[in-house]
């Protein structure tokens, strides 16, 4: 395919026909410079980095991937520009822009590709979109209604003009057991995933903090993946669902809720549905407490949450009397 490339010093009836056409640009060349003033619907292209696996082994399993990718890429707006990463089989996608294939991988990989987007940019305010195609490698019913959910999330209007006051936006964002969207598919902005740790030593750096493990929790081992775009304390998480879901794979909704993007948690950890969750965490208490985050934050990050963070209303029965917070 022809290399293309545009900046924003062009006039505005170029930028205007590639928005139009959907022209592809090298994901080293994504960014645009900023130099002129052009209308924000002809800037506004929101690259999707879509990790696609499929088992070389196995012609069903192959089948099915692509029929995941079909549903899910059904899915996107005009605005979506697709990036795929494939792992195992690699198939055509239409519509989709490919940029690596791996035999063997994980999807640490793909948010590496996004994370290195991201830092690379000139627009720190633009946004991005993790999606995988959910169930590829362990195919369920309740993979199948999950991964429906978290793909209409984030690639939603609601996730897509997202205000500025989010940085992350899902299908729904828990603090239990860990900061996590569940599924780990969500819209984001690169000037917060800035902030993050390299993806490919996010999981080494949480082995170090809790002496390995591959612990749901916490989010360490195959979990960390999970856990990594809502690690950081500056995080200003929204969400859309107006379900009573909050995490793992139990009372997962049917496909009718509306969409209503809301900041959060959208509920307190006292709440009825908080409480039903919460529950789940008798035997590990410690993870739902103030002290354990702030510990983790500053391992990390070497930085503690500002006066911002959702953490100071949810935490709150755990936070010491005598602790000052921001202001």
């Amino acid at each position: 395919m022809a290399r293309r490339y545009l900046t924003v010093t062009a006039v505005a009836v170029t930028i205007f026909l590639a928005f139009q056409f959907n022209l592809s640009i090298p994901v080293k060349d994504l960014h645009l410079s900023t130099n002129a003033t052009v209308p924000s619907a002809a800037l506004e292209r929101i690259k999707v980095f879509y990790n696609v696996y499929a088992n070389p082994d196995d012609d069903v399993a192959i089948l099915r991937a692509k029929y995941y990718v079909n549903e899910q890429m059904a899915e996107l707006l005009p605005k979506h520009q697709v990036f795929i990463r494939s792992i195992g089989k690699q198939f055509e996608v239409e519509g989709a822009t490919q940029i690596q294939h791996d035999e063997k991988g994980n999807e640490v990989g793909t948010l590496k590709l996004l994370w290195d987007h991201c830092r690379e940019t000139d627009n720190p305010n633009e946004k991005v979109v993790y999606l995988h195609n959910k169930g590829s490698f362990h195919p369920s019913k309740t993979n199948d209604l999950m991964r429906k959910w978290l793909t209409r999330a984030a690639l939603s209007e609601e996730c897509s003009n997202m205000p500025f006051s989010c940085s992350v936006c899902s299908w729904r964002f828990s603090p239990l057991p860990h900061p996590h969207n569940g599924g780990n598919m969500w819209a984001a902005r690169c000037n917060y995933i800035r902030k993050l740790i390299d993806p490919a030593m996010f999981q080494t750096s949480m082995a170090q903090l809790y002496h390995g493990g591959n612990d749901p929790w916490i989010g360490t081992g195959r979990f960390a993946a999970e856990h990594w775009v809502h690690s950081h304390p500056t995080i200003q998480a929204c969400d859309v669902s107006t379900s009573d879901y909050i995490w793992a794979y139990r009372d997962i909704p049917e496909l009718h809720d509306d969409f209503k993007l809301e900041a959060a948690p959208r509920y307190r950890l006292r709440e009825k549905s908080f409480h039903r969750a919460r529950s789940k965490t008798r035997s590990r208490p410690q993870v739902i407490t103030f002290e354990h985050r702030w510990a983790e934050y500053k391992f990390l990050y070497n930085e503690t949450p500002p006066a911002s963070w959702f953490g100071w209303k949810f935490y709150n029965d755990s936070i010491p009397e005598d602790f000052k917070r921001p202001t």
